[in-house]
């Protein structure tokens, strides 16, 4: 039950256009601080089971047991790392786990399960927008777009090998993949200070930070809003989150989408103005049925529900990551106030996502893998 005032449904509406990779291998989310304790066992600076840890990856990873996938939250986190060769280090590791995979981002997510909800409608029809590959090949793929190097000259392979030549690249195993992984490793460790100016073009970490600073922002005024009135922690609080969710991450989404069908939101669900409770009702079963959106509100209340809470850039961080790591991933490795956070929530458990709290875990989950 979430607060007083209805109640949660157990389904789930899996967006159709999104291609899930067939299993094995399983998809393993590992949170940034994972990473980091990995990137220092391989410096022989092991925390406390994390070199076992990185021996059943490695081993679940090659045998094609399992696969790390990368997300957007990974790169916004490497770019806060000042020192340019400590994230040469947890990149290597994240090279070598991933593949330079990653997740597609949750704004397109969320796009393809607005489309699944509302294609739910009797008499809608919202047309396909996929085959769309939940996992991609490229750092791009978590901000929407295609990545991978294109070229029409006549000959790219003798491009590539020349290419990697003039980068001092290895081009074994074929020039292009070399040249390919190599660019994926350069947009993911990001330029040193000392680079020349070329390389370092449009590499401004400080838009994204405000970008998240401006949603923690709308998180704090919340509280402020919550404290002017504490009933609403009382029993509503879930209602709240779920329609401020609603009207700042999907109604433009939402609205879009009507306009492809030529219609709009309230046409569609038949809600009236002002809107009953029973049309409420029918805005919180989409919202809660969209599996990102479930999670990322599910998160946001029981932060809130401790109003001493100080909502920071890296809790958006966190939020937006298991938004689309726990309903699409197997097993999700993530810092104890974010695991406790989707341990508590009983409405997530439907996932049925693997929540390790140590890295022990972890290692004995990937080595019982069939």
């Amino acid at each position: 039950m979430a607060g007083a005032t209805y109640q949660i449904r157990n389904d789930i509406i899996w967006p159709s256009d999104l291609l899930v990779p067939s299993r094995p291998p399983v998809l393993v989310y590992l949170d940034m601080f994972a990473f980091i304790n990995l990137a220092d066992a391989t410096a022989s600076r092991p925390q406390t089971g994390y070199d076992e840890l990185l021996e059943a990856c490695r081993r679940s990873r090659e045998n094609g047991e399992a696969l790390f996938p990368l997300s957007s939250t990974h790169v916004l986190e490497v770019l806060d790392i000042g020192d340019i060769e400590r994230r040469k280090t947890r990149v290597a590791v994240m090279e070598e786990l991933s593949g330079f995979n990653y997740m597609l981002g949750r704004p397109q997510i969320q796009q393809l399960e607005i489309d699944a909800a509302l294609n739910e409608i009797p008499g809608v029809n919202i047309a396909p927008r996929g085959p769309v590959q939940l996992i991609g090949p490229s750092l791009l793929w978590a901000f929407g777009m295609r990545g991978g190097l294109l070229t029409n000259a006549p000959d790219p392979d003798a491009m590539a090998d020349h290419l990697c030549r003039a980068f001092g690249i290895d081009p074994g195993g074929g020039a292009i993949d070399s040249l390919n992984r190599w660019a994926e490793r350069q947009l993911l460790t990001g330029p040193d200070e000392n680079d020349p100016d070329v390389l370092r073009a449009g590499y401004d970490p400080n838009k994204w930070r405000d970008m998240l600073e401006h949603r923690a922002q709308y998180e704090r005024d919340l509280v402020q809003e919550l404290d002017a009135d504490p009933r609403y922690r009382q029993g509503r609080l879930r209602d709240v989150v779920n329609a401020r969710e609603m009207s700042n991450e999907l109604m433009s989404m939402l609205n879009n989408t009507a306009a492809e069908v030529n219609s709009s939101i309230p046409d569609l669900l038949e809600i009236q103005d002002p809107p009953s409770r029973e049309d409420r009702s029918k805005l919180r079963d989409i919202s809660d049925r969209m599996p990102s959106t479930r999670v990322a509100v599910s998160l946001k209340t029981g932060y809130h529900k401790d109003n001493r809470h100080t909502w920071t850039q890296n809790d958006i961080n966190d939020i937006d990551a298991l938004a689309i790591a726990v309903p699409y991933c197997d097993a999700v490795f993530t810092d104890g106030a974010a695991r406790n956070g989707v341990e508590s929530s009983p409405e997530l458990h439907v996932f049925d996502t693997f929540l390790p709290h140590q890295p022990h875990e972890l290692t004995e989950w990937l080595n019982n893998l069939p």
